[in-house]
């Protein structure tokens, strides 16, 4: 056999397997498997897509319900500071009654003033900035014989009689 033949023989075998083994590839069970794990590949990379925009979706609601809940703070905040600023308004306003009633009690029947005295017993009203002390946070209760519950402020004023 000539040197040529050979080298087409072996040349024209080579092209035999390389196609036996792309059409063994692309057929056998290799094939399946590979195809199948491609399509879970896309699967994976659009329910990460889907999950990557629901994420993003999710913090945006929880940023809007935290600026939401900080603006609601603010507003109780703002609330409570404003009721305490008309009960401490409130607050004098009734002292200048019982002091005006006082006063007139004493110069328009002074035989039948017992039961009130000038000014009330409490302490000062606190301004706004100040805090209250410890002691003057929460006075005790204590239960009465009807079974009320009283203050010991309210059960040691004096009554309001005229």
């Amino acid at each position: 056999m000539s040197p040529d033949l050979i080298g087409y023989l072996v040349a024209a075998g080579l092209v035999v397997a390389v196609a036996a083994f792309l059409v063994g590839r692309l057929t056998g069970k290799g094939a399946n498997r590979r195809r199948e794990l491609e399509e879970q590949l896309a699967d994976a990379q659009e329910e990460t897509s889907r999950v990557a925009a629901e994420m993003e979706d999710l913090l945006e609601q929880l940023t809007a319900a935290r600026e939401e809940h900080a603006a609601y703070r603010l507003n109780v905040v703002d609330h409570f500071s404003g009721t305490s600023d008309l009960l401490r308004d409130l607050t004098v306003q009734y002292r200048s009654v019982y002091e005006h009633l006082t006063k007139g009690a004493s110069t328009l029947c002074p035989e039948g003033f017992v039961g009130l005295t000038e000014g009330l017993p409490v302490p000062e009203i606190a301004e706004p900035s100040t805090e209250l002390e410890r002691d003057e946070e929460a006075a005790p209760l204590e239960s009465t014989e009807s079974g009320v519950v009283e203050d010991d402020a309210k059960r040691d004023a004096p009554p309001l009689s005229l």
